[in-house]
């Protein structure tokens, strides 16, 4: 990823970011996604057939991602989501998103899981385009999710581990960065 971020970075940052915030979104998948998960996702991811988005920032949670405030609430065989997210890299052209959301919001960090949430689910809708200075070959958008139905089994890791599957995403994306701004 390193070797193929650095060389697209050097003829287009925007192509480049693009790359890079579809492994972001592949990442957690990689990581945490059970057999069945990474059976139906990483194939395409890999081939190029599919694009990753990773939503974790939201307005008022900014840099301070223990603040966000959108939620998963079981019923039944899904969960429903409900808020929404800002700045997310290949918002709108991904076809798999990764969605951190509290499902426990009394137990702080220990209450947010993570989910993989497709194009097209009921409730799942991209908002405005963000306007910027630089980087305009990607795309970064705000995305809503108004009583959006996940099915149960698209859960990562299970339930609380939400923070530490974000953490370790982050961890993993560093040295995308360094290999772009190389």
């Amino acid at each position: 990823m390193c070797l193929a971020v650095e060389k697209l970075s050097y003829y287009c940052a925007g192509v480049s970011t693009t790359y890079a915030a579809s492994f972001l979104g592949s990442y957690p998948i990689l990581l945490f996604g059970n057999k069945s998960q990474k059976g139906k996702y990483l194939p395409e991811i890999a081939s190029g057939k599919k694009l990753c988005a990773f939503a974790l920032t939201e307005p008022q949670a900014g840099s301070d991602a223990f603040a966000i405030k959108t939620t998963a609430k079981k019923q039944g065989d899904y969960y429903i989501l409900n808020g929404m997210k800002q700045w997310i890299t290949n918002g709108g052209i991904a076809d798999i998103y990764i969605v951190i959301a509290m499902t426990d919001a009394s137990k702080g960090a220990r209450g947010a899981s993570a989910f993989i949430v497709e194009r097209g689910d009921p409730g799942f809708s991209v908002g405005k385009k963000e306007k910027k200075l630089g980087l305009k070959a990607s795309v970064t958008t705000e995305l809503f999710f108004n009583d959006c139905e996940i099915p149960a089994d698209r859960l990562l890791a299970r339930e609380g581990m939400g923070f530490i599957v974000a953490l370790k995403t982050l961890d993993y994306a560093r040295c995308g960065a360094g290999a772009q701004a190389l």
